[in-house]
C-alpha cells in the first residue's frame, strides 16, 4: 500500500462507503478508505464490526459486535511494567498505565466466522476503567497478513498491514501498536514463563488490586471485561500458535512452484534473518522471585535463584534440532545454573549493590522475578524453524549457524556477519532438493571469498560436515564452562564469574532499551533496574 500513494489511489478511485478511514502513519492526515485498499483486506474484524452501519465505538459495542449470536466468548490479559503496585501514578515518573489485552474464541453466529487467534485488542486499564483508544489487530487468512486498526477521535483508521510493515524503518511503524509490532505479527515481549509484568495465577505474580473484592481492589476490577482476566500463560499459547501460522504464511508467500514442479524462492535473507541476528526481542526472567522488588511484594528468595537459560544459549531454537544434550529437560529446567549454581539472595544482593542497580519510580533493587532482562525472541524462533518444516532451509545449515558464537544468543557480530553469504533467491529442480541447494549457494559464497574470517572458515567446515553433533558438543562445553566458572567451592572465581554475567545482563538491557526493533518496547521508565 505504501507503493501505491494515497493520492493516486484517491485519483483512480472511489472511495469505500462506510466510514474508514486509512492512516498509514502516525501524524498522517487521515483519508477515506479507497476502494483499492479496501479490496487487500479481508479480515474477521473489518467485515464483522466495520462493514456494518452501526460501527462499534466502544469496547463494550466492539465486543458485542464481535460475539453476537452467543456463541463466541472474550478472555481479558492485563500487563504493565508497574503491575506489582496499585497506585497509578508515581512521583516523578507520570502515570503507570496497565495494557489490558482482548483475545476472542469461538465463532461469530451470524455469519459463521471464527474468532479464535483471529482478532486482538488492545486499551488501557485505570484503577477508574477502561480508557484510551482502541487498536485491533485482525488476521487476514486470504492475504495471509495482520491488519492494524485504531479508533482515534470516534474514527476507524485501517493503519497498516503486516505486508507493508516487515522490514519497513522505525520512523514509519509511529506511534502505538504499530511501534512495536516491527515484524507485522503478535507480539507479547514477556513471553516466557513466569511472564514478568503479567497479572498471572496461579503460579506467578497475582495482583491483588484487579481481583474484584481484595483489600484495595480498583473499582475496574469489577468491569465485566477485566473480570474474565486469565492467565499470560493462556495468552502465550494464542500468540505462540499465532506466530506459527504467521511465519508459515509469510515463507509461503515468498516461494513460487512451476507446473513442472520445480521451486524458486526469493527474498530469502529477509525470511532467513532471524536465524544469523535478532529482527524482534522478548524479555525473560528467572523462574525465581528475589523478594527485593518494588518494597516487599514478594518474600524474599530461600532457595538459589537460578539465571534463566534463554541468557546463555538461544535454548529454544536449540530445542527445535532435537540436540541429545537437551532431551528429556522440561521447559524451566536449568541446564546452565541448576541446583546449587543459581545465586544465593546473598550473591545476588551484593551484585545489585555493587552495579548500584535501583528501580526508577519505585523503592527496591529488583524486579518482581529476578534477573530480567531480553532474550532471543519466540517470532525468530518460529521462523527459523518454519523454515525447516517448510523445506526452504535443512537442520544442517540451522545448527552450523548456532554452533558459531554459541554462547552469545543475542548480539553475536560474528555470526550476524555470516548472513552476507546467504543468496537472497535459490532455485531448484523440486521442494525436496530446495535445502540442499541454499546451503551450496552459501558454501559458494563461501569458498569464494578470498581471505576469510575464523568464524567464515569455522563455518565453511561446519556447513561441509557433520554440524549437528559438533553443535551439541559445543552445547555441552559452553554448559561446563558456565558451571566450571560457577563452582561453589572457589567463591572468589564463583563472584568474578557472577559480577561479568550481571554486567551482560545490564549491557543486553541498555541494547534492548536503544535497538530500533525494541527500544519503543520500554514504555515506563521502570522497565529494568537501572545503575
Amino acid at each position: 500500500m505504501r507503493g501505491l500513494g494515497i493520492a493516486a489511489m484517491l485519483a483512480a478511485s472511489n472511495v469505500h462507503g462506510q466510514s474508514i478511514f486509512l492512516q498509514e502513519s502516525e501524524g498522517a492526515t487521515p483519508v477515506p478508505l479507497p476502494d483499492p485498499v479496501r479490496a487487500e483486506l479481508d479480515d474477521p474484524f473489518l467485515t464483522i464490526a466495520l462493514d456494518r452501519a452501526d460501527q462499534p465505538r466502544s469496547l463494550p459495542a466492539l465486543v458485542a459486535a464481535l460475539t453476537e449470536g452467543g456463541q463466541a466468548s472474550v478472555t481479558s490479559f492485563v500487563v504493565g511494567e508497574q503491575i506489582g503496585r496499585p497506585e497509578q501514578v508515581l512521583p516523578g515518573c507520570g502515570q503507570a498505565l496497565r495494557r489490558l489485552v482482548l483475545s476472542f474464541d469461538g465463532t461469530h453466529a451470524p455469519s459463521g466466522t471464527p474468532l479464535a487467534s483471529n482478532v486482538f485488542v488492545s486499551t488501557f486499564l485505570t484503577p477508574s476503567g477502561i480508557v484510551g483508544d482502541l487498536e485491533v489487530m485482525g488476521w487476514d487468512q486470504t492475504h495471509g497478513a495482520y491488519n492494524y486498526y485504531k479508533l482515534e477521535s470516534d474514527t476507524w483508521r485501517f493503519r497498516n498491514s503486516s505486508r507493508e510493515l516487515s522490514g519497513a524503518p522505525g520512523a514509519f511503524h509511529g506511534d502505538g501498536c504499530l511501534a512495536c509490532h516491527v515484524n507485522g505479527g503478535p507480539v507479547m515481549k514477556e513471553f516466557t514463563f513466569p511472564w514478568n509484568n503479567w497479572h498471572g495465577f496461579p503460579t506467578t505474580f497475582v495482583a491483588p488490586y484487579l481481583q474484584p473484592g481484595s483489600p484495595g481492589a480498583w473499582p475496574s476490577a469489577s468491569d465485566p471485561l477485566v473480570a474474565r482476566m486469565e492467565s499470560a500463560a493462556v495468552l502465550e499459547v494464542l500468540v505462540d500458535s499465532s506466530l506459527q501460522r504467521f511465519a508459515g504464511s509469510l515463507i509461503e508467500a515468498r516461494i513460487d512452484t512451476a507446473s513442472d514442479g520445480s521451486v524458486a524462492v526469493t527474498g530469502l535473507r529477509q525470511l532467513a534473518d532471524s536465524l544469523f541476528m535478532p529482527t524482534e526481542l522478548n524479555l525473560g526472567s528467572s523462574i525465581t522471585k528475589s523478594g527485593l522488588d518494588e518494597g516487599g511484594l514478594t518474600t524474599p528468595a530461600v532457595t538459589p535463584i537460578p539465571i534463566p537459560d534463554m541468557f546463555f544459549a538461544n535454548i529454544a531454537q536449540l530445542r527445535d534440532l532435537e540436540i541429545p544434550v537437551l532431551q528429556g529437560q522440561g521447559l524451566v529446567t536449568q541446564i546452565f545454573t541448576p541446583g546449587s549454581l543459581g545465586l544465593t539472595l546473598d550473591e545476588y544482593q551484593t551484585l545489585l549493590a555493587e552495579f548500584d542497580i535501583d528501580t526508577d519510580c519505585m523503592p527496591g533493587r529488583d524486579t518482581l522475578f529476578a534477573w530480567f532482562g531480553p532474550e532471543p525472541s519466540e517470532f525468530d524462533r518460529r521462523m527459523v524453524e518454519r523454515l525447516v518444516k517448510r523445506r526452504v532451509l535443512d537442520e544442517t545449515l540451522v545448527a552450523a549457524t548456532l554452533a558459531i558464537d554459541v554462547g552469545q544468543p543475542l548480539f553475536s557480530e560474528a555470526r550476524a556477519a555470516l548472513f552476507t553469504h546467504l543468496p537472497d533467491q535459490v532455485s531448484a529442480p523440486d521442494r525436496a532438493a530446495l535445502p540442499g541447494a541454499v546451503r551450496a549457494a552459501v558454501i559458494a559464497s563461501l569458498e569464494a571469498t578470498p581471505a576469510r574470517t575464523d568464524a567464515e572458515e569455522d563455518y565453511l567446515g561446519l556447513l561441509k560436515g557433520d554440524a549437528l553433533p559438533e553443535l551439541n558438543r559445543r552445547v555441552e562445553a559452553w554448559r561446563d564452562e558456565v558451571r566450571d566458572r560457577l563452582d561453589p567451592s572457589d567463591p572468589v572465581a564463583r563472584m568474578a564469574a557472577l559480577r561479568a554475567l550481571f554486567q551482560q545482563l545490564i549491557d543486553n538491557r541498555a541494547a534492548f532499551e536503544s535497538a530500533e526493533i525494541s527500544a519503543r518496547l520500554a514504555e515506563f521508565p521502570g522497565l529494568f533496574p537501572t545503575p
